[in-house]
């Protein structure tokens, strides 16, 4: 299901991340999207400041509170 509750909070990647495209690094700053469960995991839709926007598991990304 669809979750946007956490739409417009800044978050970063926690280590570097293998993509179609390359490599993601460490530290990337973006704005999620919103987040949704898919068999069990919770996947987070990200516009990366570098202008990449892709989906990425939960665990590889830090949500950044006190920007909300």
């Amino acid at each position: 299901m669809l979750d946007p509750k956490l739409g417009g909070s800044r978050c970063r990647t926690v280590r570097p991340i293998a993509t179609h495209g390359g490599y993601l690094p460490r530290e990337l700053g973006g704005t999620v999207r919103y987040t949704i469960e898919n068999l069990g995991r919770t996947l987070v839709r990200v516009d990366f400041d570098s202008g990449q926007s892709m989906m990425l598991l939960h665990d590889d990304v830090t949500i950044d509170d006190s920007q909300r």
